[in-house]
Parts: C-alpha cells; sequence; structure tokens
C-alpha cells in the first residue's frame, strides 16, 4: 500500500475487520451511500486535476472503502469507475464516489483528502455532500455507517459547521443529507451544476428477473433488453456490468463533458433497490424521470434534485417536481430548502384517484 494511503490509516481510526451477519437468509443492502467532494487550491493553482492522481493510488483508496474497480472508460472530461459496489467518477476538482453493501465508504475520506493534495495540489475541500437513504439492515453495516448520528460525528471531525438533514416522515423510507461549503480565497469559476437522484424500492417482479443471467448475457445485452438504452441519452458512453447470478451496474458520460449518469440494481425480491443519477442537461429531466420509472415500476420511490442558483435546468425539475404529478404514483411527502427538493411517493392502488399532490406532512426544511 502506498504511503499516502498509510499516512491516512494511521491518522485516522477506522474500522477494519469485516461485518458479519448472524446465520440468516442472504441479504444484500442496494441502498447506496454518496460522496461528492468538490476541491480547491489555497495557492490559486489553475492548471491541475484530481485526474492526476495515479491509478494504483485509487485502488488502494478503494481497498479501504471495501470495493474494487471492475473496469473504467474516459474522455477529456471525467474518468469513470464501474465499482463492485456501484460507481466513482472522477473530474478536474470533484471526486463522486457511490457504495452499496456493507462498505465503508467514508473510511476512504481522509485517503481522499490527501490524495488530492498530493497529486493534483488541491489542498482545500471546498464542499462536501454526503447522502443515503435509510438502510433496511442497519445493523449489518460497519460501525461507522450503522447511523446517521455516527456518520455526522465523524464528517464533524473533518469540517467546521457542517449541516445535517433528515427529510422525509421517520414513518417511512427517508434520506439523510450532510452538506459543508467553505467560501474560499481562489474559488473556480461557477458554472450551472444540479443533480436528479431517484432511488427506487419494492420493484415490479416482472422486472426484476431482467436483470440476471438467466435473462441477458452481459451488460451490453441487459442494457438493451431491459430498456435501460431508453433512459440514456443518444450518443453517451456507456459502460455497465451484469453480475453473476444477478445485479446490475451502469455508468454513462455525454459527449465531451463531465456530465454522467449512473445506474444500479439489486433485484432480489425480497430487498430489491434501483437507483438513477444524473447531471445531464441535454434532455428535460423530469421526462427522463417517467422514462426511469417505466423501466423500473417501482412501488416507492424517493426522489431528490439539488440546483445550484444558476442552473437553469435544475430549477426547471424543481418546479416540475412541486407543480406537476408521477403518472400512476401519489406523492406522499415534499420538502424544499433554497437549493434542493426532495420527495416520496407510493405507487397508487388500482382504482385509487387520489391526487399524487395530497402529502401527508409536507413542510419546509429551512
Amino acid at each position: 500500500m502506498s504511503t499516502v494511503c498509510n499516512t491516512a490509516e494511521k491518522n485516522f481510526a477506522v474500522q477494519t475487520h469485516p461485518v458479519k451477519a448472524p446465520d440468516e437468509e442472504y441479504f444484500f443492502e442496494g441502498a447506496e451511500k454518496l460522496l461528492e467532494l468538490w476541491f480547491c487550491s489555497t495557492k490559486g493553482i489553475t492548471d491541475t486535476s484530481l485526474r492526476s492522481i495515479p491509478r494504483s493510488e485509487i485502488d488502494n483508496m478503494l481497498d479501504i472503502a471495501r470495493c474494487k474497480i471492475l473496469h473504467s472508460k474516459h474522455n477529456e472530461s471525467i474518468d469513470s469507475y464501474v465499482l463492485s459496489e456501484s460507481s466513482l467518477f472522477v473530474s478536474d476538482n470533484r471526486v463522486i464516489l457511490k457504495t452499496c453493501g456493507t462498505t465503508r465508504l467514508l473510511a476512504a475520506l481522509p485517503v481522499l483528502m490527501q490524495l488530492a493534495g498530493t497529486y493534483a495540489g488541491l489542498d482545500q475541500v471546498q464542499s462536501v455532500y454526503y447522502s443515503r437513504k435509510n438502510f433496511l439492515r442497519p445493523d449489518l453495516q460497519p460501525n461507522l455507517h450503522k447511523n446517521f448520528d455516527a456518520e455526522v460525528e465523524y464528517l464533524d471531525s473533518f469540517f467546521e459547521d457542517g449541516h445535517a438533514y433528515c427529510l422525509g416522515s421517520l414513518k417511512q423510507d427517508r434520506w439523510y443529507l450532510y452538506t459543508f461549503h467553505r467560501e474560499v480565497e481562489f474559488p473556480a469559476n461557477k458554472q450551472p451544476d444540479h443533480t436528479l437522484e431517484i432511488l427506487m424500492s419494492d420493484l415490479d417482479e416482472e422486472v426484476l428477473h431482467k436483470f440476471t443471467k438467466d435473462f441477458a448475457v452481459d451488460g451490453k445485452d441487459c442494457f438493451m433488453r431491459a430498456g435501460i438504452d431508453k433512459i440514456i441519452p443518444a450518443g453517451a458512453d456507456v459502460h455497465d456490468e451484469l453480475f453473476d447470478p444477478c445485479g446490475y451496474s451502469m455508468n454513462a458520460y455525454m459527449n465531451d463533458t463531465d456530465q454522467y449518469a449512473t445506474i444500479h440494481v439489486t433485484p432480489e425480491k425480497e430487498f430489491s433497490f434501483a437507483s438513477f443519477e444524473t447531471n445531464q442537461d441535454l434532455v428535460c429531466l423530469y421526462s427522463q424521470t417517467r422514462k426511469v420509472l417505466q423501466c423500473f415500476r417501482p412501488n416507492k420511490i424517493l426522489m431528490t434534485v439539488f440546483a445550484n442558483d444558476i442552473s437553469v435546468k435544475g430549477k426547471d425539475a424543481q418546479q416540475q417536481l412541486w407543480d406537476r404529478e408521477l403518472p400512476g404514483y401519489r406523492r406522499t411527502n415534499v420538502q424544499f430548502t433554497e437549493t434542493l427538493v426532495y420527495a416520496h411517493f407510493v405507487r397508487k392502488a388500482p382504482h385509487d384517484s387520489t391526487s399524487s399532490s395530497d402529502e401527508d406532512d409536507g413542510e419546509r426544511s429551512d
């Protein structure tokens, strides 16, 4: 292991032993932990990039998080990695790491920060976004991820004045978010930025078998036959993985930009889950959302749209999520902050004429 990784593990006490479930039926936690970091330089360095971090160092960092790279693709703006547990995207000053199962995502945080400073001269974290849905089996997670309070305490040890939120009812699926932002002396040029994330549970049984080796030969076959091709904008570069015996992961990036999309599917009936995430601005996000739901036909949906103040496409998607119905679904909760709209939906029962805008407990979160 590299000097950078050794130093990080020495300085930060993290759990290093595997978590073993008691003897019981197989279970896999499909809901991902998602970490997005934006870096900058305190010295005003502009001609550098996180993409200069060597592959060997990235591999070592992912070892700490307990996952590995299966394959990668690259363009002039972004490096895309499909992982054994979800995805990694690296652009010039942003890292997005998304891991499912019982991975230790946050244990890799100090390593990521050291690698950014050592190899890219980006020695300061400008913004942090850590989020996840509530776990079905939090008892099977590593100690660091068993509850959100522990995750917040860990993140606060690195970032002063971070903010933590729980969006959604405590009686149903909910979404946890930790954010941090600092004003810096040498900020990067501000660009429109938005992210759509759709977390889907209890998928239609007719959909589940499409993400198995019994149905498709490999990732490319699954991409076409399961209907993923109808979701991703035309012309995107795609690489994906169909796991044996089941499970599917896909990354895509748009032309010569750092716009991406990623899909992950856990198709076991007892704990089925799928996620979709993108920051693309080539097609309408509301229309894309409907295509995602037509593909996976989930019974429960948790959806978030983040948009900064200059993202016209993101703000439009937020407004549509607030104003418009999703055909076949009833909205049970909606909340919003200055930059984020959160909503929870359930599939309408047959002959249910309830308006999808009838929230049980929608309120503003400041």
